[in-house]
């Protein structure tokens, strides 16, 4: 009789909105995809270039400052197409069949320019093309796949834990492709002249990466449903210069992708900075266990750290959660620029990875609650549009920290035809991992203070109750269209 009753009873809006296990695994195993792709291009993208192509420092930022101009272009086009996308298998899940194989596909280009000498001005500029075009290729695929990702999380559910405990899946799946990505060079790597030696081994790592990476994201592909609702009852479309202009209206949105933008480019400058810090400051052994200890120190951290920032959203909400978070990752990032030896830098390595992983964790959250309130308003879910538009602001940051990298590191004379480098370089490429990053977060958290969503108080969960009615009414409404 009780089974009887709990069928006929009405599901309550946690039973409504929860997102099953299984879809959270698919999530998990399309993050390990995404990442084997994603962690190399972080990691060792600036490697390859300076210290194996050895491409000029100026074409180097040239390549990530012209990039800008095509962000202005991909990203909003690419969230407004997935935005007006229907077809039978959904809206944001054929976009991501078809970037799946490209993405693994342009970033091996990536790794394979025609090298030859590195002196000849004709070859730099060959290598400069090569990397810019390749760029351009694969940043418009890895755009579609983001996009997709965090617009399937914040369409799925509109219960905040829900929506931190799916990312954290997401998170936990890129954390091992991150492991995977960032710790297999180091074993095979030889940090000895001449460093060209090192060639074969890392196309060789990056291809196999690649095959592996577009397996799981199939995988990922072909294995999440999408909530019918929001593909076939919003039958009216929006224009998209009508959907930019109402998403740059928005207040909280503006401040979000204000304090997103230094998120990015700290991403960005630590991780491509990794493998120099290991390399050429902490100067450990290559090809050993040792060189990849740093790297097992902060992706370790980082595993604690996603569920430390689950307990500090559900705590305090998503706004003052990585307020709290930010003060460790400054302290950590001031620590590893001025730590005198290795232990100390692993220290703050793990400072950094502990409270960094949680931040970024809580981020796309934040996000979501922009999106629920914009469709109160609209009556439109416009994911794609939020993040698209986000991205047109916030992945400049890529190209201002490869930019700044390449300037910091020939203000302070890295040399890139030996792998011993002067006290100044070293103290450069901290800079490059360390305080600029915190300079950075630090004026990103004094613009998140103005954030107005707070999910800490009364008021925002009774607008949450609100974004239930209109899913409901959204459901009646693609029920009755299947008559």
């Amino acid at each position: 009789m009780k089974k009887i009753t709990n069928f006929l009873r009405k599901p309550t809006v946690n039973e409504k909105f929860k997102i099953p296990l299984s879809t959270k695994i698919k999530f998990s195993i399309g993050g390990i995809g995404f990442n084997l792709s994603a962690g190399l291009f972080a990691a060792w993208l600036s490697n390859f270039y300076i210290k194996i192509v050895k491409i000029d420092f100026f074409l180097w930022g040239l390549a990530w400052i012209l990039y800008i101009v095509w962000n202005a272009i991909n990203d909003p086009l690419m969230g407004y197409f997935g935005d007006q996308t229907r077809t039978r298998f959904g809206r944001r899940m054929p976009w991501l069949m078809i970037a799946t194989p490209f993405i693994s596909i342009s970033f091996i280009f990536l790794f394979f320019p025609p090298l030859s000498n590195s002196t000849n001005p004709i070859m730099q500029w060959i290598y400069f093309i090569w990397l810019f075009l390749w760029l351009l290729l694969y940043d418009t695929f890895y755009t579609i796949i983001g996009i997709t990702q965090k617009s399937l999380v914040a369409e799925l559910s509109i219960l905040p834990e829900e929506r931190a405990n799916t990312t954290f899946f997401w998170s936990l799946g890129t954390l091992v492709g991150q492991v995977i990505t960032f710790i297999v060079p180091f074993l095979f790597i030889i940090n000895e002249d001449p460093y060209s030696q090192n060639l074969s081994t890392i196309q060789t790592i990056v291809i196999i990466s690649g095959i592996i990476g577009t397996l799981l994201l199939t995988f990922m592909s072909f294995g999440i449903k999408e909530r019918k609702e929001f593909i076939f009852a919003e039958k009216k479309k929006m224009g998209f210069i009508e959907s930019i202009k109402l998403t740059l209206k928005n207040k909280s949105f503006i401040i979000y992708t204000m304090f997103s933008f230094t998120l990015v480019y700290i991403n960005f400058a630590i991780y491509s900075q990794v493998s120099l810090f290991v390399q050429d400051v902490l100067r450990i052994s290559l090809n050993n266990f040792l060189s990849s200890l740093p790297i097992i120190i902060f992706v370790g951290a980082s595993l604690l750290g996603y569920p430390l920032g689950m307990v500090f959203n559900r705590k305090y909400g998503g706004k003052k959660a990585i307020i709290y978070l930010s003060t460790l990752v400054i302290s950590g990032l001031v620590l590893l620029t001025f730590a005198p030896e290795v232990v100390t830098s692993n220290i703050a390595l793990l400072i950094v990875g502990l409270s960094y992983a949680g931040m970024m964790l809580i981020a796309p959250i934040l996000m979501a609650d922009i999106i629920d309130k914009d469709e109160l308003k609209t009556g439109y879910r416009r994911e794609g549009a939020y993040y698209g538009s986000t991205n047109l602001f916030t992945k400049p940051a890529q190209s201002v920290a490869a930019a700044l990298t390449a300037l910091i590191l020939f203000l302070t004379g890295y040399d890139q035809s030996t792998v011993i480098q002067t006290e100044l370089a070293k103290f450069g490429i901290k800079l490059n991992i360390g305080l600029i990053p915190a300079i950075f977060i630090t004026i990103g958290i004094i613009i998140l203070l103005k954030f107005p969503i707070d999910a800490s108080t009364e008021k925002y969960k009774n607008w949450k109750k609100r974004i239930e009615e209109l899913h409901n009414k959204k459901i009646k409404e693609y029920k009755a269209s299947l008559g």
